[in-house]
């Protein structure tokens, strides 16, 4: 995998083409694992798309007492392994990104996996491949860093600081988002 999932909050407009077209990706059985987010629902329409950010060191995967819960060699964090998963829900709890979600139906936890089936081959997962805003692309590790290096700039024209100590520092390098 040599593309990088860009998330950029400000441009989600809100239409829900990610969620619509994660529910029509083969194996997600008609339910979307990403979701559109209100910034601040009584002040704001401002939206925001959220994936699983596919933690360096995920949340989901330490808490998991069963080991369901599976990292590729790309370190994309997949959702858990439907033989292996107790349903002790631990890794909803775990998430900082409150991401993963549990299905009582099924018995078990699934989440965003970036369309792994798609993403490897250097395919747009599906919601990066609808979104008509470019909220979320699926982009060359160079342009994010342009990407990142105009926000920056941005930032400092605005009069923004870089916070630390965040959940962000979390989110690996393929996993490029724009933040404050």
């Amino acid at each position: 995998m040599n593309k990088i999932m860009y998330l950029e909050f400000e441009r989600c407009i809100g239409c829900r083409a990610c969620q619509a077209a994660c529910r029509e990706c083969g194996d997600h059985d008609a339910k979307e694992r990403n979701y559109v987010e209100y910034v601040d629902f009584t002040e704001s329409r401002q939206t925001y798309p959220m994936l699983c950010m596919q933690c360096k060191d995920p949340a989901c995967a330490r808490v998991c007492p069963a080991n369901a819960i599976q990292i590729t060699d790309e370190g994309v964090v997949l959702s858990a392994m439907e033989e292996k998963c107790i349903g002790c829900r631990n890794c909803t709890f775990g998430c900082p990104f409150g991401i993963p979600k549990f299905d009582f139906e099924e018995n078990k936890m699934y989440k965003c996996d970036m369309c792994y089936d798609r993403s490897k081959h250097d395919i747009a997962p599906m919601c990066a491949s609808v979104c008509p805003s470019e909220a979320i692309r699926f982009i060359d590790f160079d342009e994010m860093q342009q990407l990142r290096r105009r926000r920056s700039q941005m930032n400092l024209v605005e009069g923004k600081k870089p916070q630390e100590g965040n959940k962000w520092e979390y989110v690996p390098e393929f996993f490029g988002v724009y933040t404050d």
